[in-house]
């Protein structure tokens, strides 16, 4: 019985911290997808966009977009969990 908790402690333990790694890992994709939106509109405004560096960063940006696309719903999702596990948590106290 004991043993049986300490894993079930262990996988939470281990969710919630790849879950914080996953949070972490989406603030820098956002962070980087700014930066290169940044760069692109400089390149924009001064009508460079058909330069090798303007279809790098474009593709760079998808890149990144499809991460986020693809990870945020996972992250929103589990946070969501985990909300509503301290909201039923809170009820009950």
């Amino acid at each position: 019985m004991i043993n049986n908790n300490n894993d079930k402690i262990d996988t939470i333990t281990k969710f919630l911290e790849d879950l914080q790694k996953l949070g972490k890992q989406l603030s820098i994709t956002r962070d980087e997808q700014k930066v290169v939106l940044e760069q692109m509109m400089s390149l924009k405004e001064d009508s460079r966009t058909k330069t090798e560096d303007y279809i790098q960063l474009d593709n760079r940006s998808k890149d990144l977009q499809a991460i986020l696309d693809k990870y945020s719903p996972i992250f929103n999702e589990r946070m969501k969990w985990i909300k509503d596990i301290n909201a039923k948590h809170a009820k009950k106290k």
